[in-house]
């Protein structure tokens, strides 16, 4: 099994949004710790946005500059030493800004879709080129910020014109809609790789493009529950390392608590624990690639722990990879 560990770099676009040194800078840190110890390398999709913006605004604040030359060191550090760093697009930096004290973080825009083409065509160029330039090496994955995929056909053009071939933002029967973003993948097939052309979420074995899907899994609602029991009664081992909070959902902690649901595997918080079990689930469908996702901010002491403990258990037995080590050779 190749299994890819994945990271969507970024800071929080809630009103607090965190500082980059707790959300992004010591958890990453963490993790380059842990591939070090064990020889294995991880992917990033880099919110190369929130670089460009902070290029914009560094020589005014000087906070901004620390902030700035601490990602890119960080990106640049990565990339010299193994790990893949490829394309993470969150256009809400097209519309926001900061005050001097903090980001005022527009999500009026959050999907690319929400933009006209000849302004998706600048977005993708440039984000791409804030990468190749920081790290020298072949930018082609692509993963969408908030999974927001559709509809592709306003972004195909663009993602043709930077050969962006890969992506990695669907997971199977994934749903959600609300007043700034959406995505629909109830019906991808459940594959572990497939070609497709024009949805991401339907497969078409002449497609251009390649989907390697986010690996899915279903929760219970008891899931939740512990996960919620547990952050409140040892908060230092299950709470989040970053230090702000995410985009308010209404009604989706009820929902999450009442029904089933589909979602990601994931090492972000208590999710770290179903590694194991959806590994096994994986190996019993006879796929090849496990894709997890993670976000350094999200991540707690816990997940680290479960995360390394899971590498352990499973680094002489499977492939842990990256897309690049994979897929290079054959875009």
């Amino acid at each position: 099994m190749n299994i890819y560990i994945t990271l969507d770099y970024e800071i929080y676009f809630g009103e607090n949004h965190g500082t980059v040194e707790k959300c992004i800078i010591y958890p990453t840190s963490e993790l380059i710790r842990i591939s070090e110890k064990h020889n294995i390398h991880f992917s990033f999709f880099v919110d190369c946005g929130f670089i460009l913006k902070l290029d914009e605004y560094r020589k005014k604040f000087p906070q901004l500059e620390k902030d700035y030359k601490a990602i890119t060191d960080q990106v640049k550090h990565l990339s010299l030493t193994g790990h893949d760093i490829q394309l993470h697009i969150h256009p809400h930096w097209e519309d926001s800004y900061y005050n001097g004290e903090r980001w005022i973080i527009d999500v009026k825009r959050y999907k690319l879709v929400d933009f006209n083409e000849t302004e998706i065509a600048d977005i993708v160029f440039r984000y791409k080129k804030v990468l190749s330039d920081l790290t020298g090496r072949i930018v082609f994955a692509y993963r969408a910020g908030g999974w927001c995929m559709q509809p592709f056909d306003k972004l195909k053009k663009a993602f043709l014109e930077n050969n962006i071939t890969m992506d990695s933002s669907v997971f199977r029967n994934g749903h959600y809609i609300s007043e700034n973003y959406n995505y629909d993948f109830r019906n991808a097939p459940d594959k572990d790789i497939y070609r497709f052309e024009e949805d991401p979420a339907t497969e078409n074995q002449n497609g251009y493009f390649t989907e390697l899907p986010i690996s899915a899994i279903k929760n219970s609602p008891l899931f939740f529950w512990q996960l919620f029991l547990l952050g409140r009664k040892n908060p230092y081992l299950h709470k989040p390392l970053g230090d702000g909070k995410p985009i308010s959902a209404p009604g989706q902690r009820k929902k999450l608590l009442t029904q089933y649901t589909n979602n990601t595997i994931s090492i972000d918080g208590y999710n770290a624990h179903l590694l194991e079990k959806a590994l096994k689930g994986l190996k019993k469908k006879n796929f090849n690639h496990m894709v997890v996702i993670g976000h350094p901010k999200a991540l707690s002491r816990y997940s680290i722990q479960k995360l390394e403990e899971f590498v352990e258990e499973n680094k002489t037995k499977h492939n842990f990879t990256t897309y690049a080590r994979e897929f290079l050779k054959t875009h």
